[in-house]
């Protein structure tokens, strides 16, 4: 099975972290559909609604010449990623998976290894011993060749 594995791994695909398709998956691209936004980098949709009236953003109580309201774009990201949040009309949308937990997986590139093993790279923190941590800090301590006058 392992020799298998390593002779199918030249057509498995290298990406396995979720992380790396945010907003490149089906759900992100209907609810860029039903919002009427392009995603940066994808594609372009036809609008799903087309009685979305974009005078009415135009003016109102808020954005009145008389106050100073500096208003800053939202990012398109974060109106697809959350779209009851950021959006005023926010139909058939569907929510976005923002985040998945770390992949640690490492590919092996020796064919020694076992298929799957647990590599040193993932947890490098080593035990240190106790006794020679307090050594150093003492010789550290006797490093003091100052020396106050009193007066």
């Amino acid at each position: 099975m392992a020799t298998l594995h390593r002779l199918a791994g030249q057509l498995l695909s290298d990406l396995i972290d979720r992380n790396y398709f945010y907003l490149f998956d089906m759900e992100s691209f209907f609810t860029a559909k039903a919002l009427n936004m392009c995603i940066p980098g994808g594609p372009k949709f036809e609008p799903l609604y087309r009685d979305m009236e974009k005078g009415d953003e135009d003016w109102n109580e808020f954005n009145d010449i008389n106050k100073l309201i500096i208003w800053s774009p939202l990012r398109t990201e974060y109106r697809i990623t959350f779209p009851h949040l950021y959006n005023n009309r926010h139909r058939k949308v569907k929510l976005c998976v923002y985040h998945t937990p770390m992949i640690m997986y490492i590919k092996t590139e020796d064919p020694d290894f076992p298929a799957f093993y647990y590599d040193p790279l993932i947890h490098p923190i080593t035990s240190t011993n106790k006794e020679q941590h307090e050594k150093k800090r003492l010789d550290e301590d006797d490093d003091d060749d100052l020396s106050w006058q009193k007066g």
